[in-house]
């Protein structure tokens, strides 16, 4: 086999004697390192442009797939695409060569962050994409490794051997040095592929966090990084063996000198991928144990310690959340409220009590009432709204109608926030039937009797997701014949609640929530054969976990309603923790970019201990401890108007 000159310098010539052998030894070392670098850089590139097809490709074969909801898999594969990378940066002074020669391919070496070389990916890039191009580059570059040392021992070629060692330790240090983390995991949809697949095994509710509670975080972390090695080199053993069986088949076996396969080949490669695989255990360990510092956590404040005065409040000290949740702001208890959407044709103003108001929400979805006695509830809820009205939300939403009663549209008010309290539907229902109908109607009027007369009300929230769970969307094709039959019974009927709703409480305007904009058609066309008049008064919201959420708010005069529209739910899915920041920095400026028809945006969520899975890695809180710091100081910002 005839290697690169390069290659073939530094493994084989240099000074002779010890001297020597020992520049030829430490040559096949720094040659396996470069060419694993290199090749890692490389193919993490290519895996980033392959995600695009990937993504497309899938998503063309899931909407032919009815039983696969559409909307969220097109969410997912759109964040698996998003992988932007800004550059190389590359260490030292070649660096700073390189980087004045071309400043838009290689960045400045200060990127680099203490590697020789690296692949830096734009901040908000989805979690998701960025592991699964990483894996693919660490595949690679074991597979070549692999390939190294397996000709050099069939060759015995023992510097060759040790080329290969060298590729594939590399790949262990660069995992090291950016290990994946059980955020990272969750962030990427771990635990909602655990609760889909093994559903008998696996509970609804179940997070990564919570099957490995008892697990030390340095026990944790090294078995991250193993199992970050395991899979990577199971993916090299495949490619592996598929390139020799090719190599075998091709030209009636005449590459395979090229790429030997036999049974010694596979007991060598398996020796090499130990060799490696021990290599890089043995450093993540030693640096894990020698690097990990231990936690501190600071005292809680007393329970009889004064609460800080409001004016004290500044998002840019350490302690501010501490600051925000022990205020206790109480006020006298308003009058009704009086809420109106007023316009017409896409231009709409939302109006509180007679003032203009921009919707700065947060998803509430507690299950304080499951868990916790009604005097806790009551503090803790009058706790968190508290907080809440520091970091600027006026307005509280949720999904449980039992969380949303008297007691917490009271806490509420006492803090000056709205409350948009939700009726559940069941998607299951056959709405074609009038009795249900009318039986639905009958309960939906007694809920508005129960509370319309609240200060704390803001909108009547009628339902959420309900046609995504009966119907697909109008672009996945032909539907159903029978859930598409549903599917309108039901767009009539909720007009005909939402209408019933306004004439026994014209003073607050009624909400539907669905996924996205991919259900308006169903009600768009019940509007127009309602003869399509004026209803400021009906709200759509929006709920949207992706970049999508441009065009939802861009296109959403072509949907044919003449409504207004508010983005009941958004939150940057599928990116890493410390990502987040800027993610809902840019969904917020989506939200307010057209204020003539968005009247504005409820982040998801409060609490991660919430209903459903997605809470343990969207919510913003623990039983009132931040979990991101980072992410609840800038909505604070952002809401308060502040850059």
């Amino acid at each position: 086999m005839r290697l690169p000159p390069i290659v073939g310098a530094a493994l084989h010539h240099g000074p002779g004697g010890a001297a020597g052998r020992v520049y030829r030894w430490l040559g096949a070392i720094l040659v396996g390192g470069a060419l694993g670098l290199i090749l890692r850089v490389l193919l993490f590139f290519l895996g980033t442009l392959a995600l695009d097809v990937v993504a497309a490709l899938v998503g063309a074969i899931v909407s032919l797939l009815p039983a696969i909801d559409p909307v969220y898999t097109r969410a997912a594969l759109h964040s698996l695409a998003e992988v932007d990378v800004q550059g190389v940066a590359i260490a030292g002074p070649v660096g700073d060569a390189l980087h004045a020669l071309a400043p838009r391919v290689v960045l400045e070496p200060a990127w680099s962050a203490g590697s020789l070389v690296r692949l830096v990916v734009e901040p908000d890039s989805a979690v998701l994409g960025r592991l699964v191009a990483a894996g693919f580059a660490h595949a690679g570059v074991l597979a070549v490794g692999l390939w190294l040392v397996g000709a050099g021992l069939a060759q015995r070629r023992p510097r060759l051997t040790l080329a290969g060692l060298a590729a594939q330790v590399q790949v262990a240090l660069s995992v090291l040095g950016a290990p994946p983390s059980l955020d990272d995991l969750e962030a990427a949809g771990m635990s909602f592929a655990l609760n889909a697949l093994l559903p008998g095994l696996v509970g609804r509710r179940v997070a990564l966090s919570d099957l490995v509670a008892d697990v030390a975080p340095t026990t944790l972390e090294a078995g991250l990084v193993a199992l970050a090695l395991l899979s990577a080199y199971l993916l090299a053993a495949g490619a592996t063996v598929l390139a020799g069986l090719l190599g075998r088949r091709a030209a009636g076996g005449a590459l395979a000198g090229w790429y030997p396969v036999g049974a010694a080949a596979v007991r060598r490669r398996t020796a090499a991928a130990c060799a490696g695989l021990a290599c890089g255990l043995v450093l993540a360990s030693a640096a894990i144990a020698g690097f990990s510092q231990p936690t501190t956590v600071a005292p809680s404040q007393p329970e009889d310690a004064a609460p800080p005065a409001a004016s004290s409040w500044n998002p840019e000290r350490d302690d501010w959340f501490e600051d925000l949740h022990g205020l206790r702001v109480a006020a006298p208890a308003p009058p009704p409220s009086r809420v109106e959407v007023q316009g017409n044709r896409y231009r709409y103003r939302y109006l509180v009590n007679g003032q203009p108001q921009v919707i700065r929400g947060m998803g509430l979805n507690t299950q304080y009432r499951q868990v916790l006695a009604p005097g806790e509830r009551a503090a803790r809820l009058d706790a968190d709204f508290a907080a809440m009205q520091r970091l600027g939300v006026n307005t509280v939403l949720g999904w449980d109608p039992l969380e949303f009663d008297e007691t917490l549209l009271d806490l509420a008010a006492r803090h000056g926030l709205g409350v948009v309290p939700p009726f559940d539907l069941d998607p299951s229902a056959d709405y074609t039937d009038p009795s249900l109908r009318a039986d639905l109607t009958r309960r939906v009027l007694a809920w508005v009797a129960r509370y319309r007369d609240h200060p704390a009300l803001r909108m009547w929230g009628l339902g959420n997701e309900v046609l995504h769970k009966i119907v697909h969307p109008v672009w996945v094709g032909p539907q159903d014949p029978a859930r598409d039959r549903n599917a309108d019974a039901f767009a009539a009927w909720l007009l005909d609640a939402a209408e019933a709703i306004h004439a026994a409480d014209p003073d607050h305007p009624v909400t539907y929530r669905d996924a996205e904009d991919a259900f308006t058609s169903w009600v768009a066309d019940e509007l127009h054969r309602r003869g399509g008049s004026p209803r400021p008064w009906f709200v759509w919201g929006a709920n949207c976990y992706s970049d999508y959420l441009a065009e939802v708010v861009d296109r959403w005069r072509e949907k044919g309603l003449n409504v207004p529209l508010w983005v009941s739910e958004f939150a940057p899915g599928g990116m890493a923790p410390g990502s987040r920041t800027e993610g809902f920095r840019q969904m917020w400026g989506y939200v307010r970019r057209h204020p003539e028809w968005v009247l504005g945006g409820a982040v998801y969520a409060w609490t991660r201990n919430g209903p459903e899975e997605i809470d343990r890695t969207l919510g913003l809180t623990d039983d009132g401890t931040p979990l991101d710091r980072h992410v609840l100081r800038t909505l604070a910002l952002l809401f308060h108007g502040q850059p």
